[in-house]
């Protein structure tokens, strides 16, 4: 009875084994309780896709790394085989992204280490970069396709499809255009000069012009805005306004024949969410000729010397 019960036990055994081994040459059709399942995953630095991308201004690159573990019953057996025998393969790609917004993933394959727990990483490179149409300060998640197998497991190991993501901002854009319609007028003494400048923000947030004269001449007088805010078209608004340069040259007693010169400089600037992003300083010169005769202070006297004139004229005739 005892030697009986030996030869059962080492059968048994003697099956375990065998099963064991020949496992793999199993078609997964047949021996569907001896396939393992795959999972994969993904980590990366949240440190480094926090920061804030400017369109237009090249791209960030994120470091990613992709692990796979095999999960079910006989993951621990199949292990060594699998990572003596192939290797696994994990293709990577970036779902559908915004028209303003390009994302890539370099390499697009990469052979993580096979494992029955989650294996040494493969590192992969996420490249994002946007354009001016990005509206700022905008999150936008980027969706990271993986589709993971184990090509020459002889089907021991089923393939999984899973998605990552990676959120990314876009920050302010400073650009903009101030156009003068004209930069020159020819006025009279105490004669104001309009000159009229378009603005148009081009940049992805609302931007605040900013407004000051330098180089203004001695006794003339320039006034301009501080400043003025102008919408972005990104979020439907108008991106376009006017602002206005009002120069007086000056009018003192006497023929003038001068000509002034007078420098605008001008600067796009956005304040909101702590950041001191802002454009380029533009400068535009406007001359202004001052031309003619001017009598300030007696224009009263006269006015007066005139009426009393016209009433002696009007007294004399009704003497007559």
């Amino acid at each position: 009875m005892t030697k009986h019960l030996r030869v059962v036990k080492t059968s048994i055994v003697m099956g375990i084994l065998i099963v064991s081994i020949f496992a793999s040459f199993i078609p997964s059709t047949s021996a569907g309780i001896l396939t393992t399942n795959l999972d994969v995953k993904m980590n990366y630095d949240a440190e480094a896709a926090n920061k804030k991308v400017i369109p237009l201004l090249g791209e960030i690159i994120i470091p990613i790394e992709i692990s796979i573990q095999i999960k079910g019953v006989f993951a621990t057996r199949y292990e060594a085989f699998l990572q003596e025998r192939t290797s696994a393969s994990v293709d990577l790609s970036v779902g559908s992204t915004p028209s303003w917004a390009s994302a890539l993933v370099t390499p697009n394959i990469v052979s993580p280490q096979i494992s029955a727990t989650w294996g040494d990483p493969e590192e992969a490179y996420v490249h994002i970069s946007f354009n001016e149409n990005a509206p700022a300060h905008m999150p936008l998640k980027i969706v990271l396709n993986m589709h993971a197998s184990v090509p020459g497991s002889l089907g021991l190991v089923k393939e999984v499809d899973k998605i990552a993501e990676i959120s990314f901002t876009p920050s302010y854009l400073p650009i903009i255009d101030a156009t003068p319609k004209t930069t020159f007028k020819e006025v009279s003494p105490g004669e104001i000069a309009e000159f009229v400048i378009d603005l148009k923000n081009l940049g992805n947030a609302e931007t605040e012009f900013m407004f000051w004269t330098e180089n203004v001449p001695n006794d003339w007088a320039a006034t301009i805005p501080a400043s003025k805010i102008v919408p972005s078209a990104i979020g439907g608004d108008d991106p376009t306004d006017t602002v206005i340069l009002v120069v007086q040259p000056p009018y003192d007693f006497g023929y003038h024949n001068n000509k002034g010169q007078i420098t605008l400089a001008i600067q796009g600037h956005y304040y909101a969410h702590g950041t001191n992003l802002t454009t380029p300083i533009y400068k535009h010169t406007f001359i202004i000729q001052n031309r003619g005769f001017s009598t300030p202070g007696f224009e009263i006297a006269f006015t007066i010397v005139a009426l009393a004139g016209v009433a002696f004229f009007i007294r004399k005739r009704r003497k007559q």
